[in-house]
This record gives C-alpha cells, structure tokens and sequence, in this order.
C-alpha cells in the first residue's frame, strides 16, 4: 500500500455516520494496513486495518458482509471485539477494539520464554477464547504468537481470527487443497489443504504452549517445505529433555494437543482449559485430604503416572 495512503487517511472520518477518525498510522502486516482511530462518541480508541487485496472481487465483499456480522457476534474477554467492517476510499476495512501491549512472540523476544504456570496460563486464556468462538462455528486458522496480544493490564487478548487471510485468499479457501496459514504452527491437515475443523487450532495452540516453555519450536526446518513436511512426518523432541523443568503432566498434555491426527488431540478447548487448569493446581500441590486423591487420581488416567 503506498504511503501517500496515510496521507489521504489521517485526520479523515470513515465508517458509519463517519464515526470513526483516523489519528495514525499503526503497522503494516501482510494482510493490510493498521491504523489508529478513535470513536468519540462512545470516547474509546479503534484499530483499522485496511485490507491489501480483494476490494474489486464481488465475492470478496459479499463473503466479507457475511463475516463481519459472524465476527460482531463474538464476545469474550479473551478475544479482541471487532465493532464493524465496511468500505472506505475503496478500501475493506475492519474496525475492532484497540489493545496496547506487546504481542506474544515481542513478549518472549523481550523477556524470554515464561516460567512453566505462567505459560499454562496464556495458553488457558487462549483457549477460554477460542472455545467461545468456535461455539459460534469461527475457527482461527492462523493462530500463532504474533496473533495473541499481552495487554498492559497483562490479560490476553486473541487478534486476527483469519478475516483478512480468508479475504485476501478470496474464493480459494474453499477450494480443497488451498493451504492458508503460517508455517509451524499449522496443523498436518492444514499443510496439506485438507477440510479443518476447531481441532486445528487446538493444534497450532499446542505448538505455541511446547514454544513458551522451551523457547523452541517443535516443528523447524532451514526452508518452509522442510518445516511442513516435519510438522506431518516427525514427532517433536520431548520438551522436558529441553527444559527440565517440564514436568511429565506437561509434556503430555502438549503432545495431546499437538497429536498428528485430529482425533488423537484433546476433544475440545474447553477441555484444553480444564485440564491446564487440573495441571496448575497440581503442580503447585495445592490440594489435601479427599480432593488430592481424587483430583490425582484424575490426573493419572489422563497422564498414566
């Protein structure tokens, strides 16, 4: 998108009853443009992102209509809420609530990988977010750390659930064999363009929790080619032979997650939740009496130690 574009932009109102007025130019992706704006009626700050491609494509716009009332309807603390999608200087945007923070992959770039419950933790929020979407049929396809924001309150805030990808991808999303999403963190079914289901996030979210308490990824490669390869045909080096200070109840909750058939992984993200949930309160040995040998108890069947 060429520069002259922020010119154009900022100090303009766009949206309905031109209710939103651009301030400045945020970021580029590869999906668009983002910039900030703020809705003085309701005095809260916004983030546009125009889109790179598809504003020409019949299609595109009525898949985008259609997608913008699917997406108003999510609404979790976990998920960044998206207020409205339209056309402005024949440009698709996406206006959606603005967070100010550090994305998770600049979290970890700055101050390295978590402790062991504080990764635990994001990803739980994580999944209490993607539960609630997936409810409404809205699965991610791209989740990934640069898609999962820390706020300066630290509450996790999920971005991106695919609506610019999907868009700029156009009608071939729905043509099989169509790969959409980022190396590494893509479920084998994914890579290689088979129909996805929620279970694929669920996937992508176990890649992101064996990378917060490893620093590593599971799935590498020196080129894109050999990292999809690696993420259908070879199972991860054990993430406590990394850190140590992986426990054996965390080890295999990730290789749940991150099993190579969908049905293999844990059922649902509710249950990824749960069981992280189950797996903290563990660790930190906070239980006594009949709760401990009940929830142990638990713990074995779904652990088998």
């Amino acid at each position: 998108m060429p520069h002259h574009f922020d010119e154009e932009l900022i100090g303009q109102r766009i949206g309905p009853d031109s209710r939103y007025l651009i301030k400045r130019r945020l970021g580029e992706g590869g999906t668009g443009v983002v910039f900030l704006a703020v809705e003085e009626e309701k005095g809260r700050e916004i983030a546009i992102k125009f889109l790179v491609d598809g504003v020409d494509d019949a299609e595109v716009i009525r898949r985008f209509k259609l997608e913008g009332q699917r997406f108003s309807k999510i609404k979790h603390p976990n998920i960044v809420r998206v207020y409205g999608m339209g056309r402005a200087k024949n440009m698709l945007y996406i206006a959606s609530e603005y967070v100010s923070g550090l994305n998770l992959y600049d979290y970890m770039a700055e101050r390295g990988r978590p402790d062991i419950d504080r990764g635990l933790a994001i990803i739980a929020d994580v999944a209490s977010g993607l539960a609630s979407a997936h409810e409404l049929g809205v699965i991610h396809r791209d989740l990934k750390p640069e898609n999962v924001m820390i706020n300066n309150e630290a509450q996790v805030k999920i971005l991106d659930f695919g609506i610019a990808k999907d868009l700029n991808a156009s009608v071939a999303l729905t043509v099989k064999g169509a790969y959409i999403g980022t190396p590494a963190y893509s479920a084998p079914e994914q890579v290689k363009g088979l129909a996805i289901d929620y279970r694929a996030d669920i996937f992508s979210l176990g890649v992101m929790l064996y990378e917060l308490v490893t620093g590593e990824l599971p799935f590498k490669g020196k080129r894109t080619t050999e990292i999809l390869l690696n993420t259908i045909k070879v199972d991860p080096i054990n993430p406590s032979r990394i850190n140590k200070d992986v426990s054996a109840p965390v080890a295999k909750l990730i290789a749940r997650m991150i099993a190579k058939k969908p049905k293999s992984r844990i059922s649902s993200c509710a249950d990824v939740s749960d069981e992280i949930a189950g797996v903290r309160r563990h660790l930190a040995g906070h239980y006594s009496g009949e709760e401990r040998s009940g929830v142990v108890g638990f713990l074995k069947d779904i652990f088998g130690n």
